[in-house]
């Protein structure tokens, strides 16, 4: 990813589905299982998203580019936050810990990656935050992070899951030579109508 689009998700106004936005704070305790929480739903919708650390939130509901401490900075330690996602989630979240300087303030932002197979499961709880079993989704009332709620979000999972099945089916098809995509060729009134126009332009 680039540096603009890294800098886009650091300054954009709100909170969406595919973005949250979190204050300074320290990768420790209750924090770890809520944004491993944030991670599996963003994962499991399409195109993935992001998580920033270090936007306040203000009385009037918009966000403030404040940063993080140093020490909630350096708590964020990538093979840390991903020990801990990995032994939470089955199949394992593809994700990326990125730590940023914008402003003379420090910010943590983790790009999730679009679930590759199979959606995500929690696969280990963690006090009333995670749920073994669960299949945690951004919900479409409000940007927050939960348990799929009803038909409409589980079906939205199982679209992805299809379209991604269809996909690979297609690509083994083709490398194994038993079916290959139909490739147009030019019927002769199309020949003729290009050495037509070549002619005009020679």
């Amino acid at each position: 990813m680039s540096e603009s689009e890294i800098e886009t998700m650091i300054k954009y106004p709100n909170e969406e589905r595919y973005l949250e936005f979190k204050r300074s704070i320290k990768w420790d305790g209750d924090i770890r299982a809520k944004i491993t929480k944030s991670i599996m739903a963003l994962a499991n919708l399409r195109d993935g998203g992001w998580v920033v650390i270090g936007k306040e939130e203000q009385q009037d509901r918009s966000f403030k580019l404040a940063g993080m401490t140093q020490e909630d900075y350096d708590s964020f330690d990538s093979d840390n936050v991903k020990a801990y996602v990995y032994e939470r989630a089955q199949p394992p979240v593809v994700f990326e810990v990125i730590k940023k300087e914008y402003d003379n303030k420090k910010f943590v932002l983790i790009r999730v990656k679009e679930f590759d197979d199979i959606p995500v499961i929690c696969k280990k709880g963690y006090d009333d935050i995670l749920h073994a079993g669960n299949i945690y989704v951004r919900s479409k009332n409000k940007p927050e992070s939960i348990a799929v709620p009803g038909d409409t979000e589980m079906r939205e999972i199982i679209e992805i899951a299809i379209d991604k099945g269809v996909s690979k089916f297609v690509q083994r098809l083709q490398r194994t030579g038993i079916w290959a995509p139909k490739v147009e060729t030019p019927t002769s009134d199309d020949e003729e109508e290009f050495k037509k126009q070549r002619a005009d332009l020679l």
